[in-house]
């Protein structure tokens, strides 16, 4: 049900996913059956404000239980870079959900925080370890921390194909801690 109630946000809630999908900023990220397939507008990724410019990225491009997500290099063939991002039940105040879409394909497998502060892909189930809340970041339009509604912990990236993590919010976010939506 809660898998349903999700995917009937998406249709029944456009504005409220355009809104938190922000306009790409640089190169864009993800394939062109993520970005221009049957979730066009939703399907993307987040990368982060470093000078690194990572991207969310499943390991492996892998679809398993508690494969680790990594920060990776933006790419526009790399499957492993694809997420449709939706609001839980409708609306960004409740969370917003990335769910893993290789090529466009939504597998059922959620970025989620289970408590230990790893990244990692879980079933979706619309707990609140797979729900993410934007915090706008001050004098970085466009960018917003991503904070864990379990955990109250925001996501930050580490080095290339190192596993994202959450940390406690420090007073100013360090551009590892600052995403924008790409796609």
């Amino acid at each position: 049900m809660i898998k349903a109630k999700v995917l009937l946000a998406a249709i029944a809630a456009p504005a409220t996913i355009a809104v938190l999908a922000f306009a790409a900023q640089g190169a864009q990220a993800s394939t062109a059956a993520c970005t221009r397939g049957a979730y066009s507008g939703y399907c993307g990724t987040q990368a982060n404000n470093a000078s690194t410019d990572l991207v969310l990225d499943s390991a492996g491009q892998k679809t398993t239980t508690n494969n680790k997500v990594i920060g990776w290099p933006n790419s526009t063939t790399d499957p492993g870079t694809d997420w449709v991002q939706l609001a839980f039940g409708g609306s960004a105040a409740h969370g917003v959900m990335w769910i893993f879409a290789p090529n466009g394909l939504i597998s059922n497998m959620c970025a989620a925080d289970p408590g230990d502060n790893h990244i990692v892909l879980r079933a979706c189930n619309g707990s609140n370890f797979q729900r993410w809340v934007a915090t706008p970041v001050s004098g970085q339009a466009g960018f917003q921390t991503w904070t864990n509604l379990a955990t109250h912990k925001i996501l930050q990236s580490g080095a290339r194909g190192g596993q994202l993590i959450t940390v406690t919010r420090p007073a100013t976010p360090a551009p590892s801690e600052q995403w924008r939506f790409v796609g």
